[in-house]
Protein backbone atom coordinates (compact mmCIF):
# COMPACT_ATOMS: atom_id res chain seq x y z
CA UNK A 1 0.00 0.00 0.00
CA UNK A 2 0.89 3.50 -1.20
CA UNK A 3 0.30 6.13 0.68
CA UNK A 4 -0.09 10.13 -1.14
CA UNK A 5 1.98 13.26 0.63
CA UNK A 6 -1.86 14.13 1.43
CA UNK A 7 -2.49 10.75 3.31
CA UNK A 8 0.56 11.04 5.22
CA UNK A 9 -0.36 14.57 6.33
CA UNK A 10 -3.71 13.58 7.31
CA UNK A 11 -2.31 10.63 9.31
CA UNK A 12 -0.16 13.26 10.98
CA UNK A 13 -3.36 15.62 11.55
CA UNK A 14 -4.64 12.58 13.69
CA UNK A 15 -1.46 11.82 15.50
CA UNK A 16 -1.22 15.07 16.53
CA UNK A 17 -4.56 15.70 17.87
CA UNK A 18 -5.39 12.02 19.32
CA UNK A 19 -1.77 10.84 20.04
CA UNK A 20 -3.19 7.76 17.58
CA UNK A 21 -1.40 6.48 14.56
CA UNK A 22 -3.69 5.84 12.11
CA UNK A 23 -2.83 2.85 9.66
CA UNK A 24 -4.55 4.16 6.75
CA UNK A 25 -7.02 7.10 5.72
CA UNK A 26 -9.15 7.98 2.53
CA UNK A 27 -10.13 11.23 1.98
CA UNK A 28 -13.90 10.91 -0.26
CA UNK A 29 -16.52 14.07 -0.95
CA UNK A 30 -15.29 16.21 1.81
CA UNK A 31 -14.82 13.19 4.12
CA UNK A 32 -11.84 11.44 5.70
CA UNK A 33 -11.99 7.77 7.11
CA UNK A 34 -9.13 6.72 9.22
CA UNK A 35 -8.37 3.15 10.31
CA UNK A 36 -6.85 2.72 13.24
CA UNK A 37 -5.97 -0.55 15.72
CA UNK A 38 -9.20 -1.62 17.37
CA UNK A 39 -8.08 -0.86 20.77
CA UNK A 40 -7.52 2.30 19.84
CA UNK A 41 -10.33 3.66 18.66
CA UNK A 42 -11.63 4.94 21.43
CA UNK A 43 -8.82 6.92 21.81
CA UNK A 44 -8.66 8.65 18.40
CA UNK A 45 -12.77 9.38 18.82
CA UNK A 46 -11.69 11.04 21.99
CA UNK A 47 -13.95 11.68 25.16
CA UNK A 48 -17.69 12.98 24.07
CA UNK A 49 -15.63 12.91 20.40
CA UNK A 50 -13.61 15.79 21.36
CA UNK A 51 -10.54 14.33 19.08
CA UNK A 52 -13.32 13.83 16.19
CA UNK A 53 -14.79 17.51 16.66
CA UNK A 54 -11.28 18.93 16.53
CA UNK A 55 -10.10 17.53 13.26
CA UNK A 56 -13.14 18.16 11.70
CA UNK A 57 -12.87 21.71 12.39
CA UNK A 58 -9.19 22.19 11.71
CA UNK A 59 -9.33 20.10 7.95
CA UNK A 60 -13.00 21.51 7.34
CA UNK A 61 -14.04 17.67 6.56
CA UNK A 62 -15.92 15.18 8.08
CA UNK A 63 -13.99 12.37 9.86
CA UNK A 64 -15.04 9.10 10.26
CA UNK A 65 -13.11 6.28 12.53
CA UNK A 66 -12.76 2.44 11.40
CA UNK A 67 -11.53 0.19 13.46
CA UNK A 68 -9.03 -2.01 11.81
CA UNK A 69 -9.02 -6.01 12.48
CA UNK A 70 -6.63 -8.95 11.76
CA UNK A 71 -9.84 -10.90 10.16
CA UNK A 72 -11.00 -8.32 7.55
CA UNK A 73 -15.02 -10.29 8.08
CA UNK A 74 -14.18 -8.78 11.83
CA UNK A 75 -13.86 -5.22 9.59
CA UNK A 76 -17.31 -5.60 8.35
CA UNK A 77 -18.86 -7.16 11.36
CA UNK A 78 -18.13 -4.43 14.21
CA UNK A 79 -18.24 -1.50 11.90
CA UNK A 80 -22.00 -2.47 11.22
CA UNK A 81 -22.97 -4.28 13.86
CA UNK A 82 -23.87 -7.24 11.78
CA UNK A 83 -23.62 -10.83 11.85
CA UNK A 84 -21.67 -13.12 8.82
CA UNK A 85 -23.85 -16.41 8.56
CA UNK A 86 -20.95 -17.61 6.23
CA UNK A 87 -17.28 -16.84 5.59
CA UNK A 88 -15.05 -17.85 2.53
CA UNK A 89 -11.56 -16.70 1.19
CA UNK A 90 -10.52 -17.51 -1.85
CA UNK A 91 -8.46 -16.51 -5.42
CA UNK A 92 -8.00 -12.78 -3.42
CA UNK A 93 -11.50 -12.51 -2.48
CA UNK A 94 -13.82 -12.63 0.66
CA UNK A 95 -17.30 -13.60 0.52
CA UNK A 96 -19.44 -12.93 3.51
CA UNK A 97 -22.91 -14.36 4.07
CA UNK A 98 -25.55 -12.71 5.79
CA UNK A 99 -29.26 -12.84 6.01
CA UNK A 100 -31.89 -9.89 4.45
CA UNK A 101 -31.89 -7.94 7.65
CA UNK A 102 -28.29 -7.96 8.46
CA UNK A 103 -27.77 -7.24 4.51
CA UNK A 104 -30.07 -4.32 4.39
CA UNK A 105 -28.30 -2.94 7.59
CA UNK A 106 -24.90 -3.13 5.57
CA UNK A 107 -26.36 -1.82 2.69
CA UNK A 108 -28.37 1.05 4.40
CA UNK A 109 -24.98 3.11 5.08
CA UNK A 110 -23.25 2.78 1.28
CA UNK A 111 -20.92 5.50 1.35
CA UNK A 112 -19.68 3.25 4.69
CA UNK A 113 -19.75 -0.13 2.87
CA UNK A 114 -17.30 1.51 -0.01
CA UNK A 115 -14.82 2.96 1.96
CA UNK A 116 -14.35 -0.33 4.29
CA UNK A 117 -14.22 -2.21 1.26
CA UNK A 118 -11.93 -0.13 0.00
CA UNK A 119 -9.74 -0.13 3.47
CA UNK A 120 -10.32 -4.08 3.63
CA UNK A 121 -8.45 -4.17 -0.31
CA UNK A 122 -5.79 -1.66 0.66
CA UNK A 123 -4.84 -3.49 4.23
CA UNK A 124 -5.72 -6.86 3.68
CA UNK A 125 -5.41 -7.68 -0.49
CA UNK A 126 -8.89 -8.94 -0.71
CA UNK A 127 -11.83 -8.07 -2.78
CA UNK A 128 -15.06 -7.58 -0.44
CA UNK A 129 -18.18 -9.84 -1.58
CA UNK A 130 -21.48 -9.71 0.29
CA UNK A 131 -23.72 -12.62 -0.45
Amino acid sequence: MKLSMDDILLINAMSKVSGVDAKDCIEQNGMVSYLVKEKEVGKAIGKKAVNVKKLENSLKKKIEIIGYYEKPEEMVTKTFDVQAEEVNKKKGKIIIRMDSLNKKKLFSNSGRLRRVKEMIKRNHGLDLIIA
